[in-house]
């Protein structure tokens, strides 16, 4: 891939609590120092970069670039892919700057650790072509994910922050509700089909993670073997575990040593059906989702190339 033409910056501002927004100064900085010319534009509003991307698929960009965690990656590729579903399809590459509070995407998947590396890789990019995930509900809700689908714990978690506002607070608004789920969270029995397969139900989940890459959750190692290119998803199932065990598990699946422990399954395929009490909380790439089972994920392979580093 040549040096690009031209990149828009699709930067969140208040991802990474607020530290998007103060590296911008730098980020420019550092583009015209390399000589690529670029436009900025800031996201003003939740489902603003999908709208952004969607338009800008067309208008003579070659790059777009994320700036954020995971959800703006989210957005941007959801706008993309629209975009397609139109018929505006477009040779442009998606670029992932980290500048989230876990960036699980950018790490996950073996791109960048830190802006000033994915920076630097427009330099002398290479492309990789990764999967993505359509997700859809029996209401007909559906959207793409580019990281993960999680129902149960995890969800609950964020949908307590979300619903106290507590963002501002930082990780440790994380850390607090993460420990008040221990005890307040209520397991449920999850069925799945994998690839039209006869239903297997697991009760009393905890968690059930369908990845993209191995990463979700702010760090949590939980599908070791995932890929982003294989074209398939990854589903681990935390269940069966007595509450008091359930943090020392958590604290292994951080390091990916959860794997053969009692009450973790994991599994892999090209799609899942998946069916849950009413009411039963689910993220899609950390938005919460009303979602209304059975819900389905199944794997676009090879979707969308993103720019890599073309010195590895």
């Amino acid at each position: 891939m040549a040096l690009p033409r031209k990149v828009l910056i699709i930067a969140n501002p208040v991802a990474g609590h607020g530290r998007t927004k103060k590296r911008l100064p730098a980020l420019r900085s550092a583009l015209e120092n390399l000589d690529i010319p670029y436009d900025v534009v800031e996201t003003e509003r939740r489902g603003h970069a999908v709208e952004i991307s969607r338009e800008a698929a067309q208008n003579g960009y070659d790059v777009l670039a994320a700036m954020g965690g995971d959800g703006t990656i989210s957005e941007v590729v959801n706008g993309l892919m629209q975009a397609r579903e139109e018929g505006r399809e477009s040779s442009v590459k998606l670029a992932v700057i980290p500048s989230g509070t876990g960036n699980d995407f950018a790490v996950g998947s073996g791109l960048f650790a830190t802006w000033e590396e994915a920076v630097r890789a427009l330099t002398k990019p290479s492309v990789r072509y990764m999967d993505v995930f359509l997700f859809s509900d029996s209401a007909g809700f559906t959207r793409y994910v580019v990281n993960s689908v999680g129902i149960g714990y995890d969800a609950y978690v964020v949908k307590r922050v979300l619903e106290l506002g507590s963002r501002k607070i930082g990780g440790l608004s994380y850390m607090f509700e993460a420990l008040r789920g221990i005890v307040h969270f209520d397991p449920a029995p999850v069925s799945i089909s994998l690839e039209g397969a006869p239903r297997v139900t697991y009760e009393k989940t905890w968690v059930c993670a369908i990845t993209n890459s191995q990463v979700f959750g702010g760090g949590l190692k939980v599908n070791p073997d995932a890929s982003t290119d294989d074209g398939r998803l990854n589903v681990a199932f935390l269940h069966g575990v007595p509450r008091k065990n359930l943090l020392p598990l958590v604290l292994l699946v951080r390091s990916g040593k959860h794997v053969g422990r009692e009450g973790v399954v994991l599994k892999a395929a090209t799609s899942i059906e998946l069916s849950a009490p009413d009411g039963f909380p689910c993220h899609a790439d950390g938005d919460i989702v009303d979602v209304r089972f059975p819900m389905k994920v199944q794997v676009i392979p090879k979707a969308v190339p993103f720019v890599a580093n073309g010195r590895a």
